[in-house]
């Protein structure tokens, strides 16, 4: 009898599955942390040395979207603190490193996530033929 065909080749192994991507640049719909990441506590936003910092106030926003898209339209914003039953939304511009509890106030501060990092540069050109 005529020799048998060799055994097939296995499939090539799978990719491993990859991380869902890291939240990155100013998205009003992307999550946002408080200052010191996910967990730490809700309050006013606040400076290293406890101050308010440089912010503006404005009234009337209905929603934290809002509010995180109006940061993202301010160039320099660095972190938002949200009222909801106020409507107020305050627009940082001085680095915001924590958060304070204001008894009685729903004080709710957030950074946008960090910005994303450049393209990748492309090949350099290959050098003419000689």
């Amino acid at each position: 009898p005529p020799p048998s065909p060799p055994p097939p080749s296995p499939p090539p192994p799978s990719p491993p599955p990859s991380a869902p991507p890291t939240p990155c640049g100013c998205d009003a719909d992307a999550p946002w942390d408080p200052p010191g990441g996910a967990g730490a506590a809700q309050g006013a936003c606040r400076t290293a040395d406890g101050g308010y910092g440089d912010y503006t106030e404005y009234r009337g926003y209905g929603n934290l979207p809002e509010c995180k898209a109006l940061c993202c339209d301010t160039p320099g914003c660095v972190a938002i603190e949200f009222t909801a039953d106020s409507g107020k939304c305050e627009i940082h511009t001085d680095n915001v490193t924590r958060t304070e509890d204001v008894s009685g106030y729903d004080h709710n501060c957030y950074v946008p996530p960090p910005p994303c990092p450049p393209p990748p540069s492309p090949p350099p050109p290959s050098p003419p033929p000689p």
